[in-house]
């Protein structure tokens, strides 16, 4: 099993019953990753495509796994918006922001920070669908070793 794995078997061990008691059915995957990944649109649909989820292609943003909340595209704000809130009652907490920027910096160590990239389907207009849920925010991160999705589904 890779660090990246190993990582990855205690994020879900740590957070799945946090996230999966909020407002959402929360959904966490990871993988081995045989070779390298390739372009990061790609790699995000190979994987969501594996599980039974629509391919967006080109509809991943690729966001900035370094950057501080108020970076732009930075990962981590876009972490925090997905977790925080009610996905449905956006005035109710889920996470709150310390610990929705706590689970996303805890999601974004288990990649080695020299390849790590991650993408999500929502960008600032709206979001592109893999599933048929009404509403929905997927983020596929990656490293040279290991995949993982963290999807989130609700019903409004």
């Amino acid at each position: 099993m890779s660090e990246a794995l190993a990582r990855l078997d205690a994020f879900i061990s740590a957070w799945r019953e946090p996230l999966c008691a909020g407002s959402a059915e929360v959904r966490i995957e990871a993988r081995a990753l045989d070779h390298p990944p390739g372009l990061h649109n790609a790699c995000a649909d190979a994987l969501v495509t594996s599980l039974g989820y629509q391919p967006i292609g080109g509809n991943w943003e690729l966001l900035d796994a370094e950057a501080e909340l108020d970076g732009a595209r930075s990962a981590r704000a876009a972490l925090v918006e997905a977790f925080a809130r009610h996905m449905v009652f956006s005035h109710e907490p889920w996470l709150g922001e310390a610990d929705a920027l706590a689970m996303g910096e805890d999601f974004l160590a288990c990649f080695d920070a020299r390849t790590r990239q991650i993408v999500t389907n929502r960008m600032y207009f709206g979001w592109n669908p893999i599933t048929p849920a009404s509403l929905e925010w997927a983020f596929v991160a990656f490293d040279d070793t290991a995949i993982a999705l963290l999807l989130a589904t609700a019903e409004d």
